[in-house]
């Protein structure tokens, strides 16, 4: 699938990371109150007819200006299971969840607007991370762009369901057997 709007966008954002007083009105986006700075700077990307695509473009932009570190595959169901640690993979492993997997899983059910919130509090905790984990910020921009649309919204869940849940090919095969024995 073609990303040229989405490389485009990108690759303007990283254009930008050298001007600190640019990056810091990206980060604007992510204030509902202060988002309207970021328009001179976004205008180019946007329908201002179109308010969700501008929160969406709004809210990639201001999580890049916090945590710019890219990754160039990978989706938000990859960079989760990037973020979980032995015991949350054991945890998920037996049927539990974890703090990641439960942030995840809230990610997956979030509507429309909503979504855009639970991203954010996912690449705030990629860029906690001891190991600071890069972002597809391509392939995030579309799945957001995107999640507005029912039938792309269901692809969506399961490409990021798909990249998440391979923590089962992680663990042994017998207690992988095992684990699927006893549900």
């Amino acid at each position: 699938m073609s990303h040229v709007f989405e490389e485009r966008f990108i690759q303007y954002l990283q254009n930008l990371q050298t001007d600190r007083g640019k990056m810091a009105t990206l980060r604007k986006g992510l204030i509902e109150s202060q988002a309207q700075a970021t328009w001179a700077l976004l205008s180019r990307f946007v329908d201002f007819d179109r308010p969700y695509q501008i929160k969406t473009i709004q809210t990639v932009a201001g999580l890049f200006a916090h945590h710019s570190k890219t990754a160039d595959h990978g989706n938000i169901g990859s960079l989760c299971f990037q973020l979980l640690d032995s015991d949350e993979k054991q945890k998920l492993a037996s049927g539990e969840s974890g703090t990641i997997s439960r942030n995840f899983q809230y990610a997956l059910a979030a509507n429309n607007d909503e979504i855009l919130l639970r991203v954010r509090k996912l690449i705030f905790r990629a860029k906690a991370n001891e190991k600071v984990i890069g972002v597809n910020y391509v392939q995030l921009t579309a799945d957001l762009l995107a999640w507005n649309n029912s039938f792309k919204k269901e692809k969506i869940k399961l490409a990021w369901g798909k990249e998440f849940w391979k923590v089962y090919a992680d663990i042994d095969s017998d207690e992988a057997a095992e684990v699927v024995n006893n549900d």
